[in-house]
């Protein structure tokens, strides 16, 4: 069986449902299905099938540092799968660009996978669990909404936000490592922003204890799955301690 959980297996399985779709349903229909977005929203399918264009590059990236394999072989099917993502036209029909997804494409994309199986160790997150991260970045969002935050450190934790957002709708081409560079990025937020984050805990504490709770959430969930020490042992209070700092 093959692994989804390394960015040849997760091309493979995103191509393998978008392959399985009829060959007269429009574009928009076919990729809005397969990474669960809205048919009528374009930006948003755009955006996403740009990062399953993106993930093949990673994945002939991934390819190229194995030494001692046919690299030529590996990647010999990934012009027909480009062809298959772009031009993306949402408002023709799927056949012409599926049948750039013959089997033996697939099939080489399969060993891709298996080849980097070795090498790149992750483990699926379950739902529930991206559910979890998903409602804890709501309840962060809405504290921050409500808050009286100066609007310069608003607008950097909303940015924040709606990065992390994105990182959970990403999941399924990016996998974890989307996430851990999202909480990445909002760590380095905080830190950057020590002394005005200091002043608002005063008047918003729930704002910084929601955002260590959703740091621990992520960081948590990213450590398992891809099997790597936790970035912070203990962000609550490694928030208020940098806080307390200032």
């Amino acid at each position: 069986m093959i692994d989804i959980n390394n960015p040849a297996g997760r091309l493979y399985e995103i191509l393998r449902q978008a392959k399985s779709r009829g060959d007269d349903v429009k574009g928009r229909q076919v990729w809005a299905q397969v990474l669960d977005e809205d048919e009528k929203d374009d930006s948003a399918i755009t955006k996403k099938v740009i990062e399953v264009y993106q993930l093949g590059e990673e994945v002939k990236s991934l390819i190229k540092m194995n030494d001692g394999v046919n690299t030529e072989l590996y990647l010999s099917s990934f012009p027909q799968i480009e062809r298959a993502i772009f031009p993306l036209n949402l408002n023709t029909t799927w056949k012409a660009q599926k049948q750039q997804l013959n089997d033996g494409v697939m099939t080489r994309l399969q060993f891709c996978s298996e080849l980097l199986s070795s090498i790149y160790t992750e483990e699926q997150l379950e739902k529930e669990d991206l559910e979890k991260v998903s409602n804890l970045i709501e309840e962060l969002f809405e504290s921050v909404w409500d808050s009286s935050l100066e609007d310069g450190v608003r607008l950097d934790l909303l940015e924040e936000i709606e990065r992390l957002r994105a990182s959970v709708s990403m999941y399924k081409i990016k996998g974890a490592k989307g996430l851990k560079q999202a909480l990445q990025s909002t760590i380095g937020m905080v830190v950057a922003n020590q002394a005005e984050l200091s002043e608002a805990a005063k008047a918003n504490p729930d704002v910084i204890e929601r955002l260590g709770k959703l740091i621990d959430k992520i960081d948590s969930f990213t450590a398992k799955a891809m099997q790597v020490h936790r970035i912070l042992t203990k962000p609550v209070k490694f928030l208020l301690d940098l806080i307390a700092e200032e």
